[in-house]
Formats: structure tokens, C-alpha cells, sequence
């Protein structure tokens, strides 16, 4: 198997190292030339969870990076998956496969943006609910694997050929497990519903660049009343969609298998080292909240419900931002209930 891991962050680096400490061959695109220079001369050491030196082929150059491959994980941030896709396009081969991790609706925007290139060369595109590690990289080389979810959705949006997941693929990632969907995938994100009220919640500390620890002195009881009722919007919206889900506790619960009775002792407790962001230029407004909740508001709207929680912050930090975040996510423009029906879901009335 040959492995392209796209977006050397966090989490593609975590990626790569496992899949090259797991026996695959794999390769690493950053779109910072020095970057891949400097992984491609002095390897990663990878600590925590899983242990190692790797060596790895990484490139600036997309085609150096997936041309051989087999299957193509997307990492990037969900505001890159677009310009991805689109670099991606006129390079992809027959029969590969595009697996973005985590989907935050990626799947469906790929799926838009290759067109007849999907149908045409067979292509399979899938997409995890959650990242399967919890990771940081330093800009030394070290990456830290502190944690592995287990029980991580994955789901694909049926090719012409109907081409099934790989079996290969799927033995490379034990900790992935099968979904019916993408919208299952997708609404099963658990980032979307506590980092967003989370990061609203304490803006002030975040515009002042104050230092604190997200999870132990950012999480209070109305923050997590507030997330639970977003939480019912979320799993209100699934039942209409025909989408199997948990609560977030019962899925956080799943992911470390852990046996926290209440949100509020399991999140400082699950996370208990982290700073908070250092300015609301991150990805817990700038990533869960247009491809979060963005997209369950929107779907919401087209099987005819309200979702004041979810609205409330799309709507806040929007204001707070100077941006326009349905504007800017992903807001299913066109898409009609024989649209939903085609990607593998259901609106029951």
C-alpha cells in the first residue's frame, strides 16, 4: 500500500509517522518548501503513545507526493480542503482514494468539486467523523501522540463502480469503524458543539491573548449547559436525517473509553494541559464554526427546524469577527432533500 498524507501539521505528521512506524510506505506533502525540506533531511521522532524515528519522503510539490499512491488523507485545516480538492483535480489517477480527516463536511465539497473527475476515474471519497490521535508537533521534528480515539466513524460517498472502502485501508486504522454515511460522519464531529461555545464564551480572555487553560478554566456549568443544548440541536437534526449519534458525553466516553457521568467533570478531565487560543483567528471559530455549525443550521433550515443554540454563535462571532461565516461555510447552496437522498441520507417529515 502507498500512502500520501496531505498538510504537514499536527496531525499529518502524527499520520505519516504511525503509518511508516506501521510498515507503510508512505509521503508527506507541506506546502512549505522548507518545511518538507527539513522533515525530508532530518526525519520526525515520534513520542508518547507510539514511539520511533521515521524517515519520510515529503515534498512541496503535490503530483511528487500522490501520484503513486493508493490513498490520499487530507489534513489540512477544513478551510483548506477547497483548494486542495481543486490542486488535486487534474492529478488524480483511477481508482484512488481521498479520505479526509476529519470530514467536517469535506467529502461533499470534494465530491462538488471534482465532478465528472469522481464518476470518470472512479474515484472514492471518504471522510472520518474525529482525527484518531490527539497530537502536537514542535518545529524540531518531535511529534507527540499524547492519545488514540477508538471507535472514530468513517464513511464514503458511493463511486459509479460502487466501490467499497478498502479493506486495506481500513486494516492500516483499527481505531476506524464503519459508517453509514457522510452525513453520519460529519454530525458525529464532536469539536463542532464544545469548541465553538467554548471559545465565544471566553472571547475576552482570548482577545487579550490571556493566557489560561482551555478545558480546567475555560469550561464553567452554564458554558456546559449551553454546549448540551446546542448538542440537542445537533442530535435532533440526526434523527430527522435518519443519522445514527450519541450525545458528545457518551461519544467523548466511546473515543477514550472513559466512564464520566456529566460533561462538566469529563472535558477538564479528559484535557486537562492546553492553552486556550492566543487570538479568535483559530480554528475553534474559524474551522467549527463554518464547517460545524454552519452546515447543521443549514440543513436544519431545509427539513424545516430551528436551531436558536447553534444560530446564536454562527451569529455572535460573525459580529465579534467582522466576517460572514454562513458565507464562508459550508451552507449546502443548491442542494435540494433528492440531494440528500443521492449522498445517502433521508429527511423524515
Amino acid at each position: 500500500m502507498t500512502f500520501a498524507v496531505i498538510g504537514a501539521g499536527n496531525t499529518g505528521q502524527a499520520i505519516a509517522g504511525y503509518l511508516f512506524l506501521h510498515g507503510e510506505e508512505v509521503k508527506l506533502y507541506s506546502r512549505d518548501s522548507q518545511k518538507a525540506d527539513r522533515i525530508s533531511s532530518a526525519g520526525l521522532s515520534l513520542k508518547g503513545v507510539y514511539s520511533g524515528e521515521v524517515s519520510l519522503k515529503t515534498s512541496a510539490h503535490l503530483k511528487e507526493v500522490t501520484e503513486e499512491a493508493e490513498f490520499i488523507i487530507i489534513t489540512t485545516t477544513a478551510a483548506g480542503h477547497k483548494p486542495i480538492f481543486q490542486q488535486l483535480k487534474p492529478l488524480l489517477k483511477d481508482h484512488q482514494t481521498v479520505a479526509i480527516f476529519p470530514g467536517y463536511w469535506g467529502a461533499v465539497e470534494c465530491k462538488d468539486i471534482l465532478g465528472k473527475t469522481f464518476e470518470d476515474k472512479k474515484i472514492t471519497i471518504a471522510e472520518t467523523s474525529a482525527m484518531p490521535f490527539v497530537s502536537k508537533a514542535d518545529n524540531n521534528g518531535i511529534v507527540h501522540i499524547s492519545k488514540v480515539k477508538q471507535n472514530v466513524l468513517i464513511s464514503s460517498i458511493s463511486n459509479p463502480a460502487n466501490t467499497p472502502l478498502s479493506p486495506k485501508f481500513l486494516s492500516a486504522f483499527p481505531q476506524l469503524i464503519l459508517a453509514k454515511n457522510v452525513f453520519e460522519t460529519s454530525i458525529n464531529n464532536t469539536n463542532v458543539a464544545i469548541h465553538a461555545p467554548m471559545a465565544i464564551f471566553n472571547a475576552s480572555r482570548i482577545d487579550a491573548s490571556e493566557e489560561f487553560l482551555f478545558y480546567p478554566q475555560g469550561v464553567s456549568r452554564k458554558t456546559v449547559s449551553y454546549i448540551e443544548k446546542l448538542d440537542e440541536e445537533r442530535l435532533n437534526l440526526a434523527k430527522v436525517l435518519g443519522v445514527e449519534t450519541q450525545d458528545i458525553l457518551t461519544l467523548l466516553n466511546t473515543f477514550y473509553k472513559t466512564d464520566y457521568s456529566s460533561l462538566y467533570t469529563a472535558l477538564p478531565a479528559l484535557f486537562p494541559i492546553g492553552n486556550g487560543p492566543a487570538s479568535l483567528e483559530h480554528r475553534y471559530v474559524t474551522e467549527d464554526i463554518p464547517y460545524g455549525l454552519v452546515p447543521i443550521s443549514e440543513l436544519a433550515k431545509l427539513a424545516g427546524m430551528n436551531t436558536p443554540y447553534s444560530d446564536a454563535i454562527i451569529e455572535t462571532a460573525s459580529l465579534l469577527t467582522d466576517r460572514d461565516f454562513r458565507k464562508e461555510g459550508v451552507n449546502f447552496s443548491g442542494l435540494t432533500r433528492e440531494g440528500i437522498q443521492a449522498l445517502g441520507g433521508v429527511i423524515y417529515s
